[in-house]
């Protein structure tokens, strides 16, 4: 009996053990084995058939061994990661660093294994293409820079905001669709759009080509920060801002810079087959042709994403993850061409800052969140969708990489206008609102919103241009099925409420 019970305390202390941070470390140290196994897998064909293995034997053919045996390193250093759980679940006292000893051991070693793999498979092998396209790493720098630069600058901008007043408080700023519960700075999105531009100036420069662009972001921060303002300090002079036609004004305005810089949506797939030619309409200028329609098209497709995208950034650490996920997705697609120009390769560097910058908020924007995004928000969308049409994304992609909440705020529209209020007014009916009445918490509707960019980002990038408007098509009957059933069911359970209280 002595010996069940010294089993099952000795059970409960190790699974308590594991519920904190050792499980995680865990986790990551076998992260490495795994690396390891999958390197030597993709390079097996490369190999030569016997490989020099046994370096503590005599130089010869005694160092040879069957190219099979390198997966016997990768087990042996997930071996060693379980042996370092072993120790510390196992460890019955207190000392000081034990654990941080116990586990930076294990990387070592995880690490001097992986890099034994790596130098056998180099001296043994045939020559082999790079795993990852060169260009991909190229990316790396850019992405960095931007990221590293967000995340140093944030905390200084935070602290600015706090003291010109320029937060949010629940308890005084009243929105139909607010679900904050503590105070939090605004401006969030300004800071992107500045990182943003100071990186782009430093790895694409200032050409031509991109100066409308450039201006159109100038603009849209400046909006952004001046609405963040306004939202904060009830009696400013910029309080007209707060009006929904001025401020649609406003974002029609802050893109015609790119517009007419030459950016514009010509034609566009029919899903019958063929394409829609837009450019019918041309008005003759002293400084050129003016087509109409695809300035039209162009305008109102940049400024509805804008929004789209601004709406989906009710929830704590939700929009930087659609939006640095989105980046990368039209970093891909700007560099899926066979024959690659250098402009493509400027637009993938302009998506990776912006992947950069997003991610780089995301400490900050986290629940509970710092900062907000806030207005500026608009920014960022304006970024996603000029970058989309320059990477010459069909519109059809776009929406995928986008799709949730594209339909959401489409079905959104359609919900108020229904009901006889205004498209602009906010209410709590967005689907982060909808997933936060069922229980969710804001880090899972947040996680939700990542994973969901991702695989439908994917779905777009991979499927192939003559099928991709059929599988949008039934993607979205889905995803809008699903939207309206939540909906419906949220509808009810406020009847319901509504049904209880007055009785």
């Amino acid at each position: 009996m002595r010996l069940d019970k010294r089993i099952l305390k000795t059970t409960e202390s190790m699974l308590i053990k594991l519920r904190d941070k050792t499980l995680s470390r865990f986790v990551l140290t076998s992260l490495m084995p795994l690396a390891t196994f999958l390197y030597t897998l993709l390079r097996y064909k490369f190999i030569s058939d016997e490989v020099p293995f046994w370096y503590t034997r005599i130089w010869g053919d005694a160092q040879l061994a069957p190219k099979h045996t390198l997966f016997l390193i990768p087990l042996i250093s997930l071996a060693i990661s379980l042996f370092g759980l072993l120790l510390i679940m196992m460890n019955k006292y207190y000392i000081r660093f034990y654990e941080d000893a116990v586990w930076t051991c294990v990387s070592f070693c995880n690490t001097f294994l992986f890099a034994s793999v790596f130098s056998i498979i180099n001296k043994a092998s045939a020559p082999f293409t790079s795993i990852i396209n060169p260009l991909y790493i190229s990316l790396l720098p850019s992405f960095t820079i931007s990221f590293l630069l967000l995340h140093f600058i944030m905390p200084s901008f935070i602290d600015l905001a706090q003291r010109k007043r320029l937060v949010t408080n629940p308890q005084v700023h009243i929105h139909p669709g607010m679900i904050l519960k503590s105070p939090s700075a605004r401006g969030g999105g300004f800071v992107y759009a500045i990182v943003f531009l100071l990186t782009a100036f430093l790895f694409v420069g200032f050409s031509k080509n991109f100066l409308g662009f450039y201006l159109s972001i100038i603009m849209t921060a400046f909006l952004g920060i001046l609405d963040d303002y306004q939202n904060t300090h009830p009696s400013s002079s910029y309080r007209l801002m707060e009006n929904p036609v001025l401020r649609l004004f406003l974002l029609f305005t802050s893109v015609l810079p790119v517009i007419l810089s030459g950016v514009m949506i010509y034609s566009v797939t029919n899903p019958f087959g063929g394409v829609i030619n837009l450019n019918i309409l041309e008005i003759q200028t002293n400084n050129g042709v003016l087509p109409i329609v695809p300035i039209i098209v162009t305008s109102v497709w940049v400024v509805w994403l804008m929004n789209v995208l601004s709406w989906s950034n009710g929830v704590d650490g939700q929009f930087p993850g659609i939006v640095g996920i989105a980046s990368i997705i039209i970093a891909l697609l700007a560099l899926r061409f066979k024959d690659i120009e250098p402009s493509h390769i400027q637009i993938a560097t302009l998506a990776a800052i912006s992947a950069g910058a997003a991610f780089g908020s995301v400490k900050y924007n986290w629940y509970p969140s710092k900062i907000m995004w806030g207005f500026g928000a608009m920014s960022a969308g304006f970024v996603i969708a000029v970058l989309a049409i320059l990477a010459q994304a069909k519109i059809t992609v776009s929406v995928l990489i986008v799709l949730i909440p594209f339909l959401d705020a489409s079905y959104t529209v359609i919900r108020r206008l229904v009901k006889g209020k205004s498209p602009f007014r906010g209410d709590k009916g967005h689907l982060h609102h909808i997933l936060l009445d069922r229980g969710w918490s804001v880090s899972k509707v947040a996680i939700f919103y990542w994973l969901a960019t991702m695989f439908f980002g994917v779905i777009g990038l991979l499927s192939p241009e003559r099928l991709v408007f059929k599988i949008a098509l039934i993607i979205s009957g889905v995803v809008e099925f699903v939207l309206i059933i939540l909906n419906i069911s949220l509808t009810g359970r406020d009847k319901v409420r509504s049904d209880t209280q007055s009785s």
